[in-house]
């Protein structure tokens, strides 16, 4: 079911990734989106951080977390990642901003096992390649829904996963 909802919207992005609005991306401009994410283990949930170098590039940075466990253990990861987006802005659609791109970052993985007295790294800790598909549609000039669906690569990380949030655009 996840996966056939994450197939969904990467289609419906990549449907409309010559649909993008000049207006709501814009050079010199600066997004901050806190996001959830959805996950079948985890809901991880972080920041996100844009700027506008050009009309149609960004740059900027993620930082995800996720906590999980039962009575017997527990799990942590952080991931912290640079990022660099195009923005298709070429057609005029008031309100939507939809964006491609890719980062590169660092999965953080430890590992604490409550009653064995074990704690510490497992050894899945590493470079992370992520490739990003994302669009955001704007209810406000300065607030927007997001939706991202990331892909990711190396480290024992690899899979699919989407991310919902709301951007701020703060210049």
């Amino acid at each position: 079911m996840k996966k056939t909802l994450v197939i969904m919207a990467a289609l419906l992005l990549l449907s409309g990734a010559a649909l993008a609005g000049e207006d709501e991306f814009s050079k010199g401009s600066f997004y901050l989106t806190p996001q959830l994410g959805i996950n079948s283990w985890a809901i991880p949930f972080g920041l996100n951080a844009e700027y506008a170098i050009t009309p149609n590039i960004g740059v900027g940075g993620t930082v995800m977390a996720w906590f999980w466990g039962d009575n017997w253990y527990s799990y942590s990861m952080i991931y912290p990642s640079v990022e660099g987006a195009y923005h298709f802005t070429q057609l005029d659609v008031k309100k939507l901003d939809l964006y491609a791109g890719a980062g590169l970052g660092f999965a953080i993985f430890s590992y604490n096992a409550k009653e064995a007295g074990f704690s510490g790294s497992l050894g899945n800790s590493g470079l992370v390649l992520g490739l990003i598909l994302g669009g955001r549609y704007y209810i406000t000039p300065k607030i927007a829904i997001s939706l991202r669906v990331n892909g990711s690569f190396l480290s024992g990380w690899g899979g699919f996963g989407g991310l919902i949030g709301a951007t701020f655009k703060l210049k």
